[in-house]
């Protein structure tokens, strides 16, 4: 590597967007913020870094990046595997001699594929990167007290992010989490601390944690009690957090939570059927209507958000369709900030059994699996659920019903809410259901509009546009335009899906 000038290194969160767009989406909160806690361990006098999230960045099409970097480090979701590969093989082009490191929940569900594309591979969290700094550089390229670098994440709409706690202490058959089966940790005070110092003054601040309450109570205690202390310093005029369901079994964890500066909780309530949450292991949501939890938070002055998942595999359409009218029909409910198909994401208890039970559909891509396509067979036929999934997701034909119902919830808890709060519940199904409007620079625009229609279907879906390269490339580099196919046209796992995920070490190179 050149000599005499700093390091350069370019970290990138991976993302294909299901709705095939390549523009930014800026609004969606949260971010990524692995990159930038990544960033912050490599030394700034050795180092210049660069972050480059597809999601808040739009999809990375421009030459110049790739030919910039000494050293390219690639995370993101497990079904963006194909979008990782293809973005390594630009920057192996244009810059010959770069070093590329993987890690992440990609790299702990597919070791082998991914010890064989990338030079380093990390399974573990992001303190690993320290190790694969001084392997490729030197200890000195190690930053000595690592921090986010959350300098780089300017603009970010005044909201700061914060972990406090590592992984998750239930075990959720979809969750990628359950499928590592790695002890979920607490964060230390001097780390938290860090974290907040780093961040600085902030409008809202959103704890990324997957289960923020956890199973220790007085870490949880002492955790809302740390960031209670920033916020009547005013570092911050809120906070939110997401929650499993047995939060909610006491009473006076809201309290705490309100006291200390918590205006926000969002809780996995995934499905309104016990039968489905039952085979989801969701045993901690069985209790967890919304209309109830979101008047227990109101009482505090808390917002209560929440997700849903349908599973047309264990759901009719009638059974879907009376779930979402049922929320449509009540102002007191708030709508779901996320609605996804069931994901069998590779690696979890619940892929493993779509697998061996044949749900999984033929010609299965990873890249398919991102909750807005059918992925497993539904127990009604195709050509009524594909067009009634196409519909519900966008809330086509309930435009004016959703509108209607956003701005009547927040007129309904106007009195238990701040202004910001108000407008957020408002304006945040607006922005969900309705259209993205596409706004990127020309080439993301461009590549947005080369892309093939949407069908829903796995099964009959065309290959996005970045399966295309966007130079003309070697012949040696073809293989990484090909898509990491999961089933085969019978619906049985590919030899290939098989390789992949064999294997499994911490560092290889």
């Amino acid at each position: 590597m050149p000599t005499g000038r700093k390091r350069r290194i370019l970290i990138v969160n991976a993302y294909f967007d299901p709705w095939r767009s390549s523009s930014p989406t800026r609004l969606f909160v949260p971010r990524a913020m692995a990159p930038y806690y990544l960033a912050g361990y490599f030394d700034q006098t050795h180092c210049e870094v660069k972050v480059w999230d597809e999601m808040y960045h739009g999809a990375l099409l421009q030459r110049s990046v790739f030919e910039w970097p000494d050293v390219a480090v690639f995370t993101g979701l497990t079904a963006a595997f194909d979008r990782t590969r293809q973005l390594a093989a630009y920057c192996r082009h244009f810059s010959p001699k770069v070093a590329t490191v993987i890690g992440g929940p990609i790299a702990r569900a597919l070791p082998a594929i991914c010890n064989d594309v990338f030079d380093y591979t990390c399974q573990g969290d992001v303190e690993e990167i320290g190790e694969v700094i001084e392997s490729i550089f030197d200890p000195g390229h190690r930053a000595h007290h690592a921090a986010p670098r959350f300098d780089l994440t300017a603009p970010s709409m005044g909201v700061g992010y914060l972990e406090t706690t590592k992984n998750c202490n239930f075990a959720c058959s979809f969750c990628s989490l359950s499928g590592e089966g790695r002890a979920y940790t607490a964060h230390s005070r001097a780390s938290i601390e860090s974290q907040l110092d780093a961040m600085g003054k902030a409008f809202a601040v959103m704890v990324l944690d997957n289960n923020f309450y956890g199973n220790n109570r007085s870490t949880f205690e002492a955790r809302v009690k740390l960031i209670g202390e920033r916020w009547r310093q005013g570092q911050f005029r809120g906070w939110g957090a997401l929650v499993t369901g047995d939060f909610f079994k006491r009473p006076e964890n809201l309290k705490l939570m309100a006291e200390n500066g918590c205006k926000g909780i969002f809780s996995g309530v995934e499905n309104l059927d016990p039968q489905v949450l039952k085979t989801f292991n969701k045993k901690q949501s069985l209790a967890s209507d919304p209309k109830s939890l979101t008047e227990a938070c109101a009482q505090y002055g808390i917002s209560f958000d929440y997700g849903m998942i349908v599973d047309f595999g264990q759901q009719t359409i009638a059974e879907i369709e009376a779930q979402i009218s049922e929320i449509l029909a009540d102002q007191t409910i708030p709508l779901p900030s996320l609605l996804s198909l069931t994901i069998p994401i590779v690696g979890t208890p619940y892929f493993e059994e779509a697998a061996r039970s044949d749900r999984l559909m033929p010609n299965v891509l990873l890249s398919d699996m991102d909750g807005q396509k059918l992925v497993e067979w539904p127990k009604e036929p195709l050509e009524t659920v594909v067009p009634y999934l196409r519909d519900l997701l966008q809330f086509r034909g309930r435009k004016f019903a959703l509108t209607r119902h956003s701005l009547r919830h927040a007129w309904h808890w106007r009195k238990q809410y701040e202004w910001e709060q108000s407008v957020l519940a408002a304006v945040r199904p607006l922005h969900r259901f309705y259209s993205n409007l596409g706004i990127g620079n020309p080439r993301q625009m461009f590549q947005s509009f080369k892309e093939p229609a949407l069908t829903y279907n796995a099964t009959t879906d065309k290959l996005r546009s970045a399966y295309r390269p966007l130079f003309h490339m070697p012949a040696h580099f073809a293989k990484d335009f090909v898509p990491l196919a999961i089933t085969d046209s019978k619906g049985a796992l590919t030899d290939q899906f098989l390789e992949a995920r064999t294997g499994a070490t911490s560092l290889a190179s």
